[in-house]
């Protein structure tokens, strides 16, 4: 994609930018250094108004005298709970949090488009939202957002979001419409037994014994029950239980995720699920509790607004067709209330070897720029032929 000349003088200042948040991670709701830093920032490119909603995320808009149409650009503000093993002179300062997602980056380019709106408020089009939330990794913080009214006044009719992409290559824009990235359900499931000496396991109803067995009979509602046609997947990822080497357990908690591309689907395997465990506990004597955690719906982007998005681009290079992913985009429950596009922004190569969520994840910061450039195009501030 080609930059126009404004786009490319910002180079220095996202460099600046992204470091300076990469240094200081912070996760969840509680992105208060995060969330001073960026109204900073934004103070500088003058938006009309500034709402703080969801506790630490950050709503600034600029309104344009008689546009018809609001167009929301949103970025992510949270880190990831893993300590960083980059070397890098900009590495973190909070033990333990890591921006390894890349929404250091994501912020970067809102804060760049917001100066690009201030420097050419006479070339803009529509009123323009930039939503800075916090809560993305597992917490839903789009939902918090909604629910203040992030959407409202003024009235949102569309909404972008870009994602950096290791998978992507560099300068390009990774796209799809339809499903793209996965609903997500993080669950904990509790099986309940009954303790008694390791010498004694008749006395007892052995939890560890009900999990194992479960264990290897979940993986049966995918390869059994769903089409093979559909792409799913369920993974306990840790389990919790025992207290003693001679001692049967009574208690153990299976911790996993099921991430589909279909509510029916879900559905169908949802009930499956439970009707495993009914049957379980008669088989057992065991009891057995499911709990959702986090239910992150299907990000899916609408047909429409991706042949509109190709309308920006040069050309078809500056585009890689993505396969859907099964990973989870809080994004989506934007997309649950207007119209909204999700794109993929590729960081393949330099400084970047590893994949998301890696205690090694790095990207180099001229890669933002094309978003940016894209920024702009979608708000009628530049145009392809500029």
């Amino acid at each position: 994609m080609r930059l126009h000349p404004a786009v490319l003088a910002l180079q220095e200042e996202a460099v600046e930018l992204r470091q300076a948040l990469h240094r200081i991670p912070e996760l969840g709701f509680e992105v208060f250094e995060t969330h001073a830093f960026v109204l900073r920032a934004l103070s500088k490119a003058r938006p009309d108004r500034v709402d703080i909603l969801a506790g630490t995320g950050i709503k600034a808009v600029y309104m344009v005298p008689g546009a018809r149409e609001t167009i929301a650009l949103r970025a992510d503000m949270d880190g990831i709970p893993t300590t960083e093993l980059t070397g890098m002179a900009y590495a973190s300062t909070h033990e333990g949090s890591m921006h390894g997602c890349g929404h250091d980056g994501h912020m970067t380019m809102l804060l760049l488009a917001a100066q690009l709106i201030h420097q050419n408020r006479d070339k803009l089009k529509y009123n323009v939202v930039l939503l800075f939330q916090p809560a993305e990794e597992g917490k839903g913080g789009a939902r918090n957002m909604i629910a203040e009214g992030t959407l409202e006044n003024p009235r949102v009719d569309r909404i972008y979001g870009l994602h950096l992409w290791p998978d992507v290559a560099p300068g390009k824009l990774g796209v799809r419409w339809g499903p793209m990235m996965a609903q997500t359900c993080e669950f904990d499931m509790l099986v309940h037994g009954k303790s008694a000496h390791g010498a004694s396991p008749q006395m007892g109803v052995d939890a560890i014994v009900c999990a194992a067995a479960l264990i290897t009979l979940l993986q049966t509602a995918i390869t059994r029950n769903v089409d093979p046609h559909q792409d799913t997947l369920l993974t306990i990822g840790k389990i919790r239980g025992g207290v003693a080497h001679n001692v049967i357990a009574d208690e153990v908690t299976l911790s996993g995720t099921l991430r589909v591309f279909s509510p029916a689907v879900f559905e169908q395997l949802r009930a499956r699920i439970m009707a495993m465990i009914k049957g379980f506990a008669v088989a057992t004597g065991a009891e057995f509790e499911f709990r959702e955690l986090m239910h992150y719906p299907c990000v899916n982007n609408p047909r429409p607004l991706v042949e509109d998005f190709y309308t920006y681009l040069d050309d078809m290079a500056d585009v890689e067709l993505v396969e859907p992913v099964m990973a989870a985009e809080d994004f989506a429950y934007y997309q649950q209330h207007i119209p909204g596009l999700f794109v993929f922004l590729g960081v393949q190569g330099g400084r970047n070897t590893q994949p998301l969520h890696n205690c090694r994840f790095d990207f180099d910061e001229e890669n933002l720029l094309p978003g940016v450039e894209l920024y702009g195009r979608l708000l009628g501030i530049f145009h392809k032929n500029d």
